[in-house]
């Protein structure tokens, strides 16, 4: 009887777990999330904020550079999301290409909710109530702007930099070799 001893290892059972789709998807999408995070916080904190300045006869002015500078949150955020898309798509492919039809739109969806969680966490770190604090302001203070996204095409960057290595690597990447039998050889007499 002690000859007929089981061993079951954990490896085995983590790599019989990874080769299912659903695991493959879940861990991928919890992955994209993160990253997701890590951009909105990476928009808050690198995004310069234009600012209104409170004159005496109390209204706010903003100078003509700050009011090209409006526009700073879109392109930063824009940035971002292309560098995720990127990734999402890079790492989509090397996870999901031998599923076959889950590497056309997993990412893609994947990347839009990356850029969705990306907006969500940096505009709840950022600043907010620019007219509250543009209302309790002095004479000579300086008010910064909102964090927000003004223009929501931004959004659609993400997805479309996470199918550009997709279809790159689709198109480009060598196919397995199966080997083929050979025909047989006629010999000419």
């Amino acid at each position: 009887m002690a000859d007929d001893l089981l061993v079951v290892s954990r490896g085995g059972q983590l790599a019989d777990l990874w080769e299912r789709p659903a695991w493959r998807v879940t861990a991928y999408l919890v992955l994209v999330a993160a990253l997701g995070a890590i951009g909105g916080l990476l928009w808050s904190a690198l995004t310069p904020l234009s600012s209104y300045t409170v004159r005496e006869e109390l209204n706010a002015a903003i100078t003509e550079r700050g009011q090209a500078q409006i526009v700073a949150g879109d392109v930063v955020f824009a940035l971002l999301a292309a560098l995720i898309g990127l990734v999402v798509g890079v790492v989509g492919w090397a996870i999901l290409h031998r599923r076959g039809w889950l590497v056309t739109f997993v990412p893609v969806l994947a990347a839009a909710a990356a850029a969705l969680v990306m907006w969500r966490v940096g505009t709840m770190v950022g600043q907010t109530g620019f007219s509250v604090r543009l209302a309790a302001a002095a004479p000579g203070d300086t008010v910064p702007i909102d964090l927000q996204l003004r223009s929501m095409a931004a959004l659609l960057v993400a997805p479309f930099a996470a199918v550009t290595p997709i279809m790159l690597l689709a198109a480009f990447w060598p196919e397995p070799r199966r080997e083929q039998p050979r025909p047989p050889s006629v010999v000419a007499h």
